[in-house]
């Protein structure tokens, strides 16, 4: 196996605790033989000098490349997937969802259990509120067992499980995704809703249960995950890999006050070279957000502007949550963002579409003619912009759980 490239320097203190503290996290288990075939030998080492800007010193960065995968989109399985990622990010975790952590949701803030109809916290993907999904968060390791200490791993198991004609239909999906903090190296890999094959329902907590198939049972793990294939999930994930809300942050690392699901921010971030971030295997992904020098919203991080329309879509407002020490305060930024939203850059003086840094590229603006336009990034077109009315509690997305089971609607009787 070719020895993967290491962080320029080891993770600093200030930096693990900007990155999530991620030592905390549940490390992956090292003991067991991988039936995973060799990753190509051929690695394209590129290192790259990027420059200082007056605020920060110029830096070495390495960004390892897969030879034969490179640009060429997913494979056509996630076994294939997990080897093409492999010399980044190592293997993918062991997913208990048994041993996650439990997202609670709240109801005037006392935890509650089950399928609400409200509730303090809802996942802002609708207005539904299932107790029982669960979150885990796991350090790099490569299939020896070494650390990868600039690696996260994160697994979500969300919870749309329902009862219906007196029985909990076990329903939901499962998500894990993988990000190297140093070279922006970013994976997805999603099961399909029906996981009710490997997870089940505690019937006291209403939590989901079970442990997920891996990669050394190839057959397994592909009936289990797929590749993100035609769609992008940088449609949702649109500032880095991974999402923040209310929902999400109610989970914490065991013992502290720290989310499960890391916070990737910088103080006073500079476009061109903090928060790198390129999904391998999404070569073609519309990567692209909205800039305006000097918005104080941009300070620490990006913003995915259809990302938070999907959320104020169901309850949420940025002038209620951030910044997170004094919301509100940044309201006349937050007014500069959205007027650029609903006119579009190129009619927006100061205001620019912007492209991630990825490991050996830097940040930059880019322009009308950007080869992956995706029509998420137009308002209107956001993310799951569907009528309220297509998405019930039970997350079936306007499906009737008649139609989803396969039983005879109301309609089909009265034409017999």
């Amino acid at each position: 196996m070719p020895e993967r490239l290491k962080p320029p320097n080891p993770l600093t203190g200030a930096d693990r605790a900007r990155f999530g503290a991620i030592g905390l996290g549940v490390v992956v288990a090292a003991a067991c033989v991988l039936a995973l075939g060799a990753p190509p030998t051929e690695q394209a080492n590129r290192v790259t000098k990027v420059p200082g800007d007056g605020k920060s010193p110029s830096r070495t960065v390495a960004s390892p490349r897969t030879a034969g995968y490179e640009g060429h989109g997913f494979p056509a399985t996630a076994f294939e997937y997990a080897k093409m990622v492999e010399p980044q990010l190592g293997v993918p975790p062991r997913i208990d969802l048994g041993a996650g952590v439990e997202v609670p949701l709240y109801v005037d803030g006392i935890q509650k259990r089950g399928v609400l109809k409200s509730c303090d916290n809802p996942s802002r993907l609708g207005k539904g509120c299932i107790s029982g999904s669960v979150l885990q968060r796991y350090e790099g390791r490569t299939r020896d067992g070494e650390p990868l200490p600039s690696v996260v791993w994160v697994s979500f198991g969300r919870n749309s499980s329902f009862a219906y004609r007196d029985k909990v239909h076990v329903l939901g999906s499962v998500q894990m995704i993988g990000y190297d903090e140093w070279t922006g190296a970013t994976a997805f890999f999603e099961s399909s809703d029906r996981i009710d094959t490997w997870a089940d329902v505690d019937p006291e907590t209403y939590r989901l249960t079970g442990e997920m198939p891996w990669i050394d049972d190839r057959q397994a793990f592909n009936r289990a995950f797929r590749t993100p294939g035609k769609g992008q999930c940088v449609e949702c994930h649109q500032n880095d890999p991974f999402i923040h809300n209310t929902f999400i942050d109610a989970a914490k690392m065991p013992g502290t006050d720290d989310p499960v699901v890391p916070r990737i921010r910088t103080r006073d971030r500079n476009m061109r070279t903090d928060l790198p971030y390129h999904v391998l295997g999404g070569e073609n992904w519309d990567m692209r957000t909205i800039h305006i020098e000097g918005n104080g919203c941009l300070d620490c991080h990006r913003i995915g502007m259809g990302t938070a329309m999907l959320f104020m879509r169901y309850g949420w407002h940025p002038n209620e949550h951030m910044p997170p020490k004094n919301p509100g305060s940044l309201s006349k930024d937050w007014e500069e963002l959205l007027e650029c939203w609903q006119n579009r850059p190129e009619n927006t003086p100061g205001c620019d579409w912007v492209v991630p840094p990825t490991g050996d590229v830097l940040g930059q603006v880019v322009s009308t003619d950007y080869p992956h336009k995706a029509a998420f990034n137009q308002p209107g077109h956001e993310a799951l912009n569907f009528p309220e009315t297509g998405t019930g509690r039970d997350g079936l997305r306007g499906k009737s759980k008649r139609k989803f089971f396969g039983a005879k609607t109301r309609s089909d009787k009265a034409k017999q």
